[in-house]
């Protein structure tokens, strides 16, 4: 694939999963069909692991990404984020990216911007790493 066609996928991905446009309007910004623009767009990774294989979940397309519906690209599973593991792989939670100074940049091309699942990540990890600091007190302290 040539620099051009990776730079089109690349934006077509970014324009699909990051912005509020129609498919009709990134086919046309694009010069592109919509049959080729769907070819060109990728599942975006859901972060979340399939409970029947462990492999990382998708969202097949926006529609699914809004009704929080996943597929399972090795075995075939589809259900919504309830029914999906937070580990991916080999068991480790998936955290969310630190923050950094281009925190507002879009985020990479095929990637769903979420910035909901990062604070309740980032929530979560913070309150049990105090509740385990507070179980080490405790038990001290005894």
């Amino acid at each position: 694939m040539s620099g051009a066609d990776q730079e089109t996928e690349g934006r077509a991905n970014e324009l699909y999963w990051t912005s509020d446009l129609s498919v009709n309007q990134i086919a046309e910004e694009l010069d592109l069909s919509k049959g080729m623009l769907y070819e060109l767009v990728h599942p975006a990774p859901a972060g979340l692991a399939c409970p029947e294989c462990s492999e990382e979940v998708v969202y097949a397309n926006r529609t699914a990404r809004d009704r929080a519906l996943l597929a399972c690209p090795r075995c075939g599973w589809e259900g919504d984020e309830d029914e999906a593991d937070l580990g991916v792989g080999d068991g480790s939670v998936v955290l969310p990216e630190a923050m950094d100074a281009d925190a507002d940049a879009a985020p990479a091309p095929g990637i769903p911007a979420d910035p909901g699942r990062k604070r309740v990540m980032v929530g979560g990890a913070l309150l049990g790493a105090a509740a385990g600091l507070a179980l080490v007190l405790w038990s001290r302290r005894r």
